[in-house]
């Protein structure tokens, strides 16, 4: 059985460990040398950073404060990516080797020791520009933010109330 046969109902450990599989996957599957694997350490505040700046393209009213605040949430950061995993979830090719990388790490863990990667994960969805099926396997191209996903944590941002200063 597949994981995404579960989608979007998992448990805590396995959305956690299915977005950072996610994540490694898209750098992996990267053919633009800007992507590395640093970015899945990248932590909220600097992944916001760089959220806000593809965001600003479509509201300039996005504050990068906002953004880190839905990452560093339990409830948003899951929100965010369960909607970037079901993005995953419709290209095919993309979607089997998430779920073999998710298959594989289930085998080999012992202890919950991944933090859920929204950040990273969100950076690299709103970068796709498109997936190439080869011999050599799959290859990501990056480029602009998926429309798809820039909607969606931008009504997400937009919508949490804002701290009182």
């Amino acid at each position: 059985m597949s994981i995404w046969n579960k989608h979007p109902n998992y448990g805590a450990d396995e959305l956690r460990i299915l977005t950072a599989v996610a994540a490694e996957t898209l750098v992996d599957c990267a053919d633009d040398p800007g992507v590395t694997p640093d970015i899945l350490r990248v932590p909220p505040r600097s992944a916001a950073a760089e959220i806000q700046t593809v965001l600003n393209e479509r509201d300039t009213s996005i504050e990068r404060e906002a953004i880190q605040a839905a990452l560093e949430n339990p409830d948003q950061a899951s929100r965010i990516a369960l909607f970037v995993l079901d993005q995953i979830r419709q290209v095919p090719p993309l979607a089997d080797k998430v779920a073999e990388a998710y298959a594989a790490r289930r085998r080999e863990m012992f202890s919950p020791e991944l933090l859920l990667m929204a950040g990273a994960v969100v950076i690299l969805s709103i970068k796709v520009k498109n997936f190439k099926v080869s011999k050599g396997g799959l290859q990501a191209s990056f480029y602009e933010a998926n429309e798809a996903v820039k909607n969606f944590v931008t009504g997400l941002v937009k919508s949490i109330p804002k701290p009182e200063s």
